[in-house]
């Protein structure tokens, strides 16, 4: 339908520039507003769509972990109510070539992916197929997706840039892996973010154990004990001990 002035919707038009102001948005307001030009050589549209809806999530985590069989997952929305909960869906993304059991390497034989179901079980998963070379198949459910819903934190803000990370664990090694989100808020959820791919590493990057001295280097504290002192590594005796234990051997024999 065509719009008209009203209180809360004003429409401005200076030269080319024209404009629709709508004043306290109300979810009766959300939907495709379309402005269509016309002129003698023919006519033009441009659509937008006004929602509450969340924008899309964009991810800001490193493209490689710190450890081999976790991930710690980050992204941000931008939305102007506040985020109740997430959808990450991860997989590890298949690898092009395997080895047959007779040692020669295999093409990927077909990928079907089913398209996302939002259900009640949440399950969405996408299976790869091989050919091992003696007229069987064998699938790779490693390459299933995985999904889990999160609730947002309860510290989050009301309105603008909300951020959220999640730690995903069970992975494996020196793997790549592809990662989607959605958001949602009380006006329902966002579009899917694009694929963000990240790798674990072969390696855990923490922090090594504290070494352990030898027993031959002795702290301070058993320097002193010892009577002794350490000068450029040679142990030289404090004479002044020497002096007094020699003079209680002499009260002694006295």
């Amino acid at each position: 339908m065509q719009l008209d002035t009203t209180e809360r919707r004003i429409m401005e038009s200076r030269g080319s520039r024209h404009t629709l102001f709508i004043r306290k948005v109300h979810r009766s307001d959300f939907g495709n507003y379309t402005c269509v030009a016309d002129n003698q050589l023919g006519k033009t549209r441009k659509s937008v769509q006004l929602t509450g809806k969340p924008n899309a999530a964009k991810f800001n985590s490193a493209s490689r972990g710190n450890w081999k069989d976790s991930y710690n997952i980050s992204w941000a929305v931008e939305s102007l109510s506040p985020i109740e909960e997430y959808k990450l869906l991860f997989r590890r993304l298949p690898d092009t070539v395997i080895t047959s059991e007779d040692g020669h390497p295999q093409p990927l034989h077909h990928q079907s992916q089913k398209k996302f179901i939002f259900g009640k079980d949440n399950k969405t998963y996408s299976a790869i197929g091989y050919n091992t070379g003696h007229g069987r198949q064998f699938i790779d459910r490693r390459t299933d997706w995985r999904d889990v819903i999160l609730p947002a934190p309860s510290a989050a803000p009301p309105a603008g840039m909300q951020s959220m990370n999640y730690i995903i664990r069970g992975l494996d090694p020196g793997q790549n892996y592809e990662a989607k989100v959605q958001a949602r808020n009380k006006f329902g959820w966002s579009p899917f973010s694009e694929s963000f791919t990240f790798q674990t590493t072969d390696l855990d990057m923490s922090y090594p154990e504290r070494p352990q001295l030898p027993r031959n280097i002795y702290n301070e504290n058993e320097i002193r004990d010892l009577g002794i002192r350490i000068y450029n590594s040679s142990p030289k005796i404090d004479f002044r001990i020497l002096l007094q234990v020699l003079c209680i051997m002499l009260r002694v024999f006295i």
